[in-house]
Parts: C-alpha cells; structure tokens; sequence
C-alpha cells in the first residue's frame, strides 16, 4: 500500500486547522458522549449483540451427543384385555444411543466458534460504521451552526447598511432603488437562516435515528469540533495494522475461517458412527423359547404339554444391539468429497476477494488523504489571506457606503464574495473531517 509523501507545508497545514467555534461552556452534548450513547442504545447493534449470544450458545447445542432414544412395547394382548403386563405374551423396555466418533463434535464446535467469531466481526463492522455516520452528521450540525452564525452577521451588516442607505436618499446620494435592493439581499439572508433551520432539523432526526432515539426534539446540540492533528507517521502507523484493525478485512478473514472449519468438519462427517441397543424383555407366560428353555425340552419330550407350573414362571430376558454408518459407501462418500471440493473452492474466492478489498482500502485511503490535503490547503489559504482582504475591502466600502465614496453595487458584490468564501472554509473544514472519520472507519479505530 503506497501513500505519496507528503511536504512539510501540508503536514503544518493539517495542524492548522482547528474547529472550534463556540465557547465549550454552551455544550450540550460533546461528541464522545453521543458515540457512547450510540453504542449502548443504537437498535441495530443491539440485534447484532443478540446474534452474537445466540451463536454462542450454539457452541454448546452442537457439542452434545443424540438425544438417546427409549420405548416400551406390549405383544399380543387379547382385545378386551387392559392387563398389559400380565396378559402380554412379552414386554419388551429398550433405549438406543447413537455416540458420533472421529472428532465430529469437537469440529462442529470449532465451526460454531468460527461462527461466533464472524457475527462479532459483524458487529463491529457496524460499529465501525455507526460511528462514522454519528461523526458525519454531527460535523453537518457544526457546519450548519457556523453557516447561520455567518448569515447573521450578513443580515446585520446588509441591515446596518441599508439603514446608511435610507437616511441618504433625500440628499441624492442614494437612490430608492438602492436602499430595495439591500433590503432585498437581506431577506436573502435571512431567507438562507431559514433554509439552514430546517436542514439542521433533517440532520438532527437522522442523528437521533443513529442513537436509538424516538425523538430528535429531546436532542439538545452545540456542536464544538476540538482540534485534530493528523500527521504522516500517524497514518504509517494504522497501516501497519489495517489488516488486523479494518473492520470490513477482519469480517473477510472471521468468514475464511469460518468455511475452513465447515471443510473440516464436513470431512470428519465421512467418519463412520455408533449406535449401541439394549432391550429388556419379560416373558410373564412361560413362553421363553431359548435353546436351554425347559419348557421347549419338554414340549418336544412330551407328546401331553407342558406342566401347568411351567407356563406360570416370569422370565426375563435381554438383548444387545450395535449399529455402524457406512459414509465411506462410494454412493454415499461422493456428497461428502464434493461438499469438501465446494468449500475448498470457497474458501480460495474468499482470499481473492479478501485480497481485493485490500487493495481497494489502499485506494480509498488515498482518496481520503488527498481529500484532507485539499480540505486543509483551502481552509489554510482562505482564512489567512482571501477572506481577511475581502474583510478589510468591506469594512472599507462601509466607511464608503456613509460617505457617497462607495456605490450599493459595489459594496453588494464584496459581501457575496465575502459570504460565498467564508462558506467555502466551512465547507473545507466539514470535508476535513468528513474524511477524517472516513479513515477513521477504514482503519477501525480512532486516530488520535
């Protein structure tokens, strides 16, 4: 990943650029205390919480065996007959247990692990995200809190002149016509104070929706932007560590993880598994037909029957049983080598795509970084030399404007340009730190 060197002059030019505007005393709610509110009560990542806990608990499902399995059955009982022991020519009491062998279960937990460690990624990535668009909207609110305070002062001063203007139209230094047209950039003004109102109020629903709020009217806001500082070897630094702090890469390696251990639990499936029966059974009419039985020797000795005294005994008997999957079977191993082949392909699409991101993170935090640079070079040029000659060139044309020196139009034309430039600062200053939050979610941590 190259980022292009960068001159002394713009790393100055980034430490210039402080956003502060109004005293901290008149903070309702700082930032830092929004993103914290955010995180506790944004609905969103509140479901991503549960997720997670409930992937969790997964874990433990799958790590358990087959519920066992147990019955009892009756044979023979004559209709009418509600004696179901006695009148049964047997009972029979089984129960079955299937015990999964090759490590099945212990892979299926590594799976679920995987699992979990993925819906966490997830949840951060949202986070992550969260917290840029907090950042985002709360820098629109600064903006347009500046852009009003701006407009204003414009109100005043077209005011202030126009009240010049009036009060020399009887002497002919004015025209009617003049005293209108300030009039009328007034209302301009205050008709863009409105226009900014209202905008604020959209960004300030849209905020309250990122905390969790159900009202954006509860929502009492100063913004005060504290200066950020953000040099070179602070962006080498989160680059040595993008991979492990991106939240979007880290999401992409928690899912590579994730199919690897499917693969290797769906190998272990071709392993074959163990089922154990064991069967009770009471034979309560002296019909046990062993080859011991006593009655069976003296059905075949005596041509008579059997003693009444042997037909009376109550014997019991047991039975075992093992069962063993055949996965290996060639029309059975076939599901499990293709499903193995599915994921092996998988997982190497997800490393592409994992590679690519990268790739697309460099280019994107390029994009931000020029962005920073050209955000930084205008608010330095505008504050320092443009917007204080525009300054002194008003104040000038208003000592004018008194005097019959300095023409409506004039005067006018200087204030436009005044306005228009002092919204280009704000504006630089917001894209600054819209860019700012964006590396700040690309890197998955906050730059200090």
């Amino acid at each position: 990943m190259m980022i292009s060197n960068w001159s002394a002059k713009f790393i100055s030019l980034f430490s210039l650029v402080v956003f502060c505007g109004i005293n901290s005393a008149l903070r309702a709610q700082p930032l830092d205390s929004l993103l914290s509110e955010a995180m506790r009560n944004n609905p969103q990542l509140r479901a991503y919480s549960f997720t997670v806990r409930a992937a969790e608990h997964r874990i433990d499902a799958v790590g358990a065996l087959p519920p066992p399995q147990a019955g009892v059955a009756v044979e023979q009982v004559q209709v009418g007959n509600f004696n179901f022991v006695n009148g049964a020519l047997s009972n029979n009491f089984y129960a079955s247990q299937m015990f999964m062998l090759g490590g099945k279960l212990d892979a299926m937990q590594d799976m679920e692990r995987a699992r979990v460690k993925n819906e966490h990624n997830r949840m951060q990535e949202f986070a992550a995200k969260l917290r840029a668009d907090i950042t985002t909207a709360y820098t629109m609110l600064w903006r347009i809190d500046r852009q009003i305070e701006v407009y204003v002062s414009t109100a005043t001063v077209l005011e202030r002149s126009q009240e010049v203007a009036a009060s020399q139209v009887q002497s002919g230094r004015f025209s009617y016509a003049e005293v209108l047209r300030l009039q009328a950039e007034k209302s301009l003004a205050l008709l863009k104070q409105k226009t900014l109102g209202n905008e604020r109020k959209t960004a300030l629903a849209m905020l309250a929706a990122l905390l969790g709020r159900t009202d954006a009217a509860s929502l009492s806001i100063t913004p005060v932007l504290a200066k950020r500082d953000f040099t070179e070897a602070k962006m080498r630094e989160h680059l040595q560590s993008l991979a492990a702090s991106n939240p979007t890469l880290r999401r992409m390696t928690s899912m590579i993880a994730m199919t690897e251990a499917e693969r290797l639990s769906t190998e272990k499936e071709a392993t074959p598994d163990v089922m154990l029966q064991g069967m009770i059974m009471r034979m309560p009419q002296g019909m046990t037909l062993t080859a011991n039985s006593p009655v069976l020797r003296e059905m075949l000795s005596n041509p008579h029957g059997v003693p009444s005294g042997e037909m009376n005994r109550t014997d019991w008997m047991y039975s075992l049983m093992a069962q063993i999957t055949l996965p290996f079977a060639p029309w059975s191993s076939a599901k499990y080598t293709a499903k193995s082949q599915e994921l092996t392909a998988l997982t190497q699409a997800q490393t592409l795509e994992r590679e690519n991101m990268t790739l697309m993170l460099s280019a994107q935090i390029e994009e931000q970084v020029q962005k920073m640079q050209t955000a930084a070079q205008t608010a330095e040029i505008l504050e320092s030399t443009i917007i204080p000659l525009y300054e002194r060139t008003l104040d000038a044309q208003l000592v004018g404007l008194q005097t019959g020196q300095t023409s409506v139009s004039v005067l006018l034309d200087t204030e436009r340009m005044l306005l228009m430039k002092r919204d280009d600062v704000l504006m630089a200053r917001e894209q600054y730190l819209l860019a700012l939050a964006q590396l700040e979610f690309l890197f998955g941590e906050t730059i200090k």
